[in-house]
């Protein structure tokens, strides 16, 4: 249920207490709201419901105080009012404001109408708290004399038995073999006995019978604090299964479990009760106790009493201590873990890990307070970057990045200083390369003229390519040939002469004047070369040959690209942190 003065009560408040002026409550409205959520806060600025939801207005049957800051007003309804429901009260000043509202779950009023209905009397209270209450008032009757909810009373002193209870026995007391779960013959049974659950007591004078639905399973004691006609009493069952938990019945009563007993076999049943071996009164139960109790000592309490009688009296504070003998101090062992982790803040290390492990933060330049992580920034100061300059710096930024080892003067990576970037590169090198072929291609030859006549040639091959000559061979002028024959003769005839016995016989060519010779040909490919040219013979002469010159010209070369977008070695991507 939820009530709270209005925005409007409030307000006349304030201006009653300014002007010194009575504030008088007239009257009581019932109203039945539909969709109102009893349990939510109250609309302080709402108004009075519609007329149509109104179901009855009555003057305030009594009022009384309870204390200077509280006053309470009550209203009484007989079995001559009714019939309706209603789940909406307010209080209505003298002046028609409404001072304070309540929502309550949805409340049944009916009319005595003998002899079909019997009518209900219904009384409600409503408490208003600000400070000087009683006396803006002007209220002089004490509640107590006349107004007693003696439901909410009786409920409050339940509980605080309840509680005190609990203080004393814990969440589950059973005294001996109370309650415990035994098998007798094919039965089942709790035996007799006191105990505590959650502060509530349950006694039983006699055997209780159990039945038990089936084996294996779970035995738990359902306990709770219920009504029963005109009182309230502390009520069990025992119920079967797995995971029970403490739950709130139909009717708002709040029920705990706690475990019984587990039902192994037909014949085996562990006992799950938290025992305590008292078999009456606690008070006379420890007064006729002598010396020492188990585990409650009724003197100073030695190590032999519990078993550290090994354990040396010497201790230390000193942390670089080997004794077997002396104990470390907290303040030892703290000096002791300063040592060891002090020496690592500003330790970069990968982790497997999507988040950094305690002590950690992530290496990724983030801006960090410089007095929360004051030992880091003693460590590495700004050397990844000061922050705001004043308060803030940054941590290093290695994500995507390879680390490399600070040349330290060695001269591999020369003029590094510690913590700076180096930009990708590569080292020098060559690549081979081939032109494309320029196809098969020839050349032009000429011969030199060595007379009135011209010579035919070939130049030879050189190449998978052909060269085209031509040309006229220099004029020798008129001139014959000779030719010389050998031949052995069997007699004298004209025209030969004779020399060693042999016949020999010499004519001569016709003259053809002056004439030249046609050349042509093909010279192999060889890149840059010579050319030899042969050609016929036409006497003991020689003519000049010269192949033209190829113009001045180039070859295409095309080097293939290859690779991504950066260099890199095979690698893995692991988190890097660094320790503050």
């Amino acid at each position: 249920m939820a009530a709270s003065i209005t925005l409007a009560g409030q307000s006349l408040i304030a201006q009653k207490q300014a002007a010194g002026q009575v504030l008088t409550v007239a009257r009581f409205i019932l109203a039945n709201v539909p969709g109102l959520d009893f349990n939510g806060p109250v609309d302080r600025a709402a108004l009075k419901p519609p007329a149509a939801q109104i179901v009855h207005t009555a003057p305030v049957t009594q009022s009384g105080y309870v204390n200077p800051n509280q006053v309470v007003y009550s209203l009484m309804m007989g079995t001559n009012i009714g019939d309706f429901d209603f789940n909406w009260i307010g209080l209505e000043t003298s002046e028609n404001v409404l001072l304070s509202v309540a929502y309550l779950p949805l409340q049944q009023k009916r009319k005595n109408i003998l002899p079909g209905q019997v009518g209900n009397n219904v009384t409600r209270n409503f408490l208003v708290v600000f400070d000087g209450a009683q006396q803006l008032t002007a209220i002089t009757i004490d509640a107590s004399t006349w107004q007693f909810d003696y439901t909410a009373r009786m409920k409050g002193i339940d509980e605080r038995e309840r509680l005190s209870n609990r203080d004393i026995f814990g969440r589950a007391c059973f005294f001996g073999t109370a309650l415990q779960m035994v098998k007798v013959g094919s039965a089942y049974q709790l035996k007799p006995g006191l105990a505590y659950i959650e502060g509530i007591r349950l006694e039983r004078t006699a055997v209780t019978p159990l039945t038990v639905p089936s084996v294996p399973n779970k035995a738990w004691l359902d306990v709770v604090l219920q009504r029963d006609q005109s009182d309230v009493v502390g009520a069990f069952q025992v119920v079967f299964g797995t995971g029970k938990v403490d739950y709130t019945d139909s009717v708002g009563a709040q029920h705990y479990l706690v475990p019984l007993a587990d039902l192994v076999s037909s014949s085996s049943i562990t006992d799950l009760r938290p025992i305590e071996q008292i078999q009456g009164e606690l008070v006379r139960h420890f007064a006729a106790r002598e010396g020492d109790y188990p585990k409650l000592r009724a003197r100073g309490t030695t190590k032999e009493d519990v078993d550290l009688g090994n354990i040396p009296n010497a201790i230390s504070d000193d942390p670089a201590s080997n004794s077997s003998q002396i104990l470390a101090t907290t303040k030892a062992l703290r000096a002791a873990q300063v040592a060891v982790v002090a020496p690592m803040v500003g330790q970069v290390a990968s982790f497997a890990l999507a988040v950094p492990p305690a002590g950690w933060l992530k290496a990724n330049g983030a801006v960090v307070p410089r007095a929360v992580y004051a030992d880091l920034f003693a460590a590495i100061g700004t050397r990844f970057g000061a922050g705001d300059g004043a308060t803030t710096f940054n941590l290093p930024d290695l994500r995507g990045q390879f680390v490399r080892g600070w040349d330290d003067g060695r001269g591999i990576d020369p003029s590094r200083v510690m913590g700076t970037e180096q930009a990708f590169q590569n080292a020098a090198h060559t690549h081979g390369a081939s032109t494309a072929n320029a196809g098969d291609h020839s050349h032009t030859a000429t011969v030199g003229s060595s007379g009135s006549h011209s010579h035919s040639g070939t130049a030879t091959s050189a190449g998978g390519h052909t060269h085209s000559i031509s040309g006229t061979a220099a004029s020798a002028g008129a001139h014959t040939h000779g030719v010389q024959t050998k031949q052995d003769w069997g007699q004298n005839g004209d025209g030969f002469s004779f020399a060693g016995g042999v016949a020999r016989r010499v004519n001569s060519t016709q003259s053809s004047g002056d004439h030249t010779h046609a050349i042509s040909g093909t010279a192999a490919s060889a890149g840059a070369h010579t050319h030899a040219v042969t050609t016929v013979a036409a006497g003991d002469h020689s003519h000049s040959v010269t192949l033209a010159a190829v113009a001045a010209h180039s070859h295409a070369v095309t080097v293939e690209s290859s690779g991504g977008t950066e260099t890199r070695p095979r690698n893995l991507a692991l988190l890097y942190c660094i320790k503050y």
